[in-house]
């Protein structure tokens, strides 16, 4: 398989500073590439939207305080007297943030053929 495109800060539309999410550009690749499967993009337009899909994943990530799905599972936890359990919506399986992640990844890539289609 063909190394992917590199993403640096010249790709990065997010509107938070580049400082803030450059350290969490390997998470967002790693989630995209997990997405497009062994797909690897070719042409100018899947290079965009590939680079779409990280800016997508980074912004996700954002919106959960840059936390890369880290304790955004559901489950318990305990703080002194305060505790939590289970997710809000009472669901099992994936948590909100992975549901939100794939959601904007699969959108930056719908219809450019990058989207993995098989078993690997």
């Amino acid at each position: 398989m063909r190394p992917l495109h590199e993403f640096a800060e010249a790709d990065y539309t997010s509107s938070r500073k580049w400082e803030d999410g450059r350290g969490h550009v390997p998470a967002a690749v790693a989630v995209v590439r997990d997405v497009m499967g062994f797909n690897v993009p070719e042409g100018e337009a899947q290079v965009a939207a590939f680079k779409a899909a990280v800016n997508a994943a980074l912004d996700v990530d954002a919106a959960y305080g840059f936390s890369e799905g880290v304790g955004e599972g559901g489950g318990s936890m305990r703080l002194g007297s305060f505790s939590i359990s289970g997710q809000a919506d009472g669901a099992a399986g994936a948590s909100q943030y992975d549901v939100d992640m794939l959601r904007a990844v699969r959108r930056a890539l719908s219809g450019t053929g990058l989207l993995y289609q098989g078993l690997g």
